[in-house]
């Protein structure tokens, strides 16, 4: 739109500019060819009289006539030239005229002999049997065109800019309520369902953004069914869970089953708990879903959360301190634990023993290596591993509930922060947790 406007600019202003040049050409020529034509005819009326009156030599008439700045005369008179000035080019520069003059008429015409052009006036002087010609140079005209084409194209220059310029204008208004929308779909795609459109009163855009604000309202209330269905299903499942898990404990205390009914019970406990884990997961999942915080905001050091974390999975790995005081960050303290416990157990599920814990300060942001001596994590499964129900090739079958590492990564995003998995010097795989620093949100 910007490259439109300054061409339509630049067309525009290069026609008025060409329409304006040449009208003021055309004027200007026919001002000096009259201006020329009056001299030339007060000049030879002069000559004339003053051959019939003295009798005298040609070349003495015009030593005795001063002709205007910039203008020659030239007499014809029986074959010879004659000149006011001290050149012979008198048939040069009178040759477009010549043939009227010799006719009996009176010619007015143009020369390129000179620099710039000179405007050529023929009269015939039939009582004298003479010819005159007078050769004015157009050095004033010539310089007042040339200001005028400079004017014009300076003129059409800043008409083209500013075509320009409001074509950008133009532009960034149309554009506006694009842009907007694009953000707003980037927001809604990263998972931001509060995003809106600003109301307008321009009436080709109102449909479009109360459509668009109708359409995420839609979307965020399924979410929330969505979400609060599940953690409903979770809920009312816990209590026949609770029932099962506590009968199956009676019935593994009891010394009256047989090795295989105790098998079979210890096969039904380990799956129970499974389940259990899932429903706990799964009502996890639905309240950040949903949106629903239960507890609120702390300042709480990383290390001395590490710390508690391991205790919390009963880990005998220790913090790997590189120094300097301990970074804080504002968080719900009970999520964070949660999300250190679930990479620690999946270190020890899945990638062969937890090895080390590293909390390193980068300013604004600190991260949290959680580090195991497993087979690590292929580089095309470690954006899927975070995936609902998600297992890599490497994980043990019939372990987990496959949601730990996506509540893991739902808890940090909430918190402003980002988690993925690398490899590590040695071997292994490496889950790095980052997360804002007090100071970085400040």
């Amino acid at each position: 739109m910007t490259y439109a406007f300054a061409f339509g600019a630049l067309v525009l202003s290069t026609v008025l500019a060409l329409g304006t040049y040449f009208s003021a050409r055309h004027f200007l020529l026919e001002q000096r060819e009259r201006t020329a034509l009056r001299q030339a005819f007060t000049d030879s009326a002069l000559v004339r009289d003053s051959l019939l009156t003295s009798g005298a030599e040609v070349s003495d008439v015009l030593g005795a006539i001063s002709p205007p700045a910039g203008a020659v005369i030239y007499v014809h008179r029986h074959g010879e030239w004659y000149s006011s000035a001290l050149d012979t080019a008198g048939p040069e520069m009178t040759t477009e005229v010549q043939p009227l003059v010799t006719s009996g008429s009176v010619g007015i015409g143009w020369t390129d002999a000179t620099d710039p052009h000179a405007v050529v006036v023929g009269i015939p002087l039939p009582a004298v049997d003479a010819q005159y010609y007078e050769v004015s140079v157009a050095e004033e005209l010539d310089r007042t065109l040339w200001t005028l084409a400079l004017a014009l194209a300076v003129c059409a220059g800043l008409t083209t800019v500013a075509g320009a310029v409001l074509g950008r204008g133009a532009s960034r208004r149309v554009l506006t309520p694009l842009k907007e929308v694009t953000t707003a779909a980037i927001k809604l795609s990263s998972g931001d369902l509060t995003t809106r459109l600003r109301s307008t009163d321009d009436p080709d855009l109102a449909a479009l953004v109360g459509s668009f604000n109708h359409m995420v309202d839609a979307l965020h209330a399924r979410i929330e069914q969505d979400a609060r269905f599940a953690a409903d299903v979770a809920h009312e499942l816990r209590t026949p869970v609770t029932t099962l898990t506590t009968s199956l404990s009676l019935l593994q205390q009891s010394t009256d089953l047989s090795p295989r009914s105790a098998r079979a019970v210890q096969l039904m406990t380990e799956e129970l708990e499974r389940f259990r884990r899932a429903l706990e997961d799964l009502l996890t999942l639905g309240r950040l879903d949903a949106g629903v915080h239960d507890g609120e905001l702390s300042t709480t050091g990383v290390r001395e959360l590490v710390r508690q974390a391991l205790k919390v999975a009963d880990s005998d790995v220790v913090v790997v301190d590189t120094g300097g005081p301990d970074p804080l960050v504002e968080i719900d303290r009970p999520q964070l634990l949660r999300v250190l416990t679930n990479l620690f157990r999946n270190a020890d599920l899945h990638g062969g023993g937890l090895t080390s814990v590293r909390v390193v300060d980068l300013g604004d942001v600190v991260d949290v290596h959680v580090e195991d001596r497993g087979p690590g994590v292929a580089a095309a499964d470690r954006a899927r591993i975070f995936e609902r129900f998600a297992r890599a090739g490497g994980q043990k079958v019939g372990t987990g509930s496959g949601l730990g590492l996506s509540i893991v990564e739902q808890t940090v995003r909430n918190h402003g922060g980002d988690v993925w998995c690398a490899d590590r010097e040695g071997g292994g795989a490496a889950f790095i947790v980052r997360l804002p620093t007090v100071s970085g949100r400040s």
